[in-house]
């Protein structure tokens, strides 16, 4: 995974403890093709238990982050006669299956985004723990004006920008700004151009870098189950996380450096 891979419809390339993920069809405005969800698919099961990756950046080659789905296969979904709509069922439950991994990775992910971010695109970015745009990205939830609902990706838009915003913006198919996406919350940080951009993620990668990489996958975790979970499993599945976290070895560093006034183990 140190290497970048040439020729491919995604690139992957590792630098010490952040892996960046570069979708790799600039000429096609990066599509989310059923390809390019697979080998993101891959990256991302290989290094889930790594604990020494603490991040992963998505981003797209050619100042394009991800313009949604292949309408290309759309046609041939339709092209299927009788069986068009089992396989259309069967494309959405792929895409499910994938926001779902984005949205799961145990380390921080950060979506960089410039140039058009859509349809399902947008929401791959949405599934990330960040979003970071520059400001003349171009942000558009384009489903309904051609036709189909944003099936999968509501869920994700519904938990960044809550419930009545996320409707408004789905059903008319609202197209904005970076900047405006930064106002409307649904971009956590907004810079001015591609290398700003670069800055805004070296910030955050150097707040990650301070975090021990066992807690943060806990907490993402206990955040997520907030959202599901009734009062009484809340604080079974929380104490869960605590109590492994205080036995285990980031626990007993983090408490040992506090007292003895160092930085912990896990801090550059």
């Amino acid at each position: 995974m140190s290497d970048v891979q040439v020729a491919s419809v995604v690139l992957c390339e590792r630098q010490d403890a952040w892996l960046t993920i570069t979708l790799n069809q600039p000429e096609k405005r990066n599509p989310l093709t059923s390809d390019v969800i697979a080998q993101i698919s891959q990256a991302l099961r290989e290094v889930r238990e790594d604990r020494s990756l603490r991040g992963i950046t998505i981003t797209g080659a050619g100042g394009v982050f991800c313009a949604g789905g292949d309408l290309k296969a759309f046609q041939k979904i339709l092209a299927g006669g009788e069986q068009a709509e089992a396989l259309a069922h069967e494309v959405s439950l792929e895409a499910a299956e994938f926001f779902a991994l984005v949205a799961a990775q145990p380390q921080v992910t950060v979506a960089l985004v410039e140039g058009a971010a859509m349809a399902g695109g947008l929401g791959m970015a949405c599934a990330c723990d960040f979003i970071v745009t520059t400001n003349d990205a171009k942000f558009a939830f384009s489903e309904t004006r051609i036709g189909l609902p944003p099936a999968q990706i509501a869920q994700y838009v519904i938990k960044r920008l809550g419930y009545q915003k996320a409707k408004k913006m789905l059903v008319l198919g609202s197209k904005l700004t970076g900047a405006e996406a930064g106002q409307l919350e649904l971009a956590d940080v907004t810079v001015a151009d591609a290398t700003a951009l670069k800055e805004a993620e070296a910030v955050l990668q150097k707040q990650v870098l301070a975090c021990a990489p066992g807690a943060v996958a806990a907490t993402k975790g206990v955040v997520e189950d907030a959202l599901y979970l009734e009062q009484e499993a809340l604080r079974e599945s929380a104490a869960s996380y605590f109590a492994k976290a205080v036995v285990g070895d980031e626990g007993q560093e983090g408490v040992m450096s506090f007292m003895q006034k160092r930085k912990p183990s896990w801090t550059p």
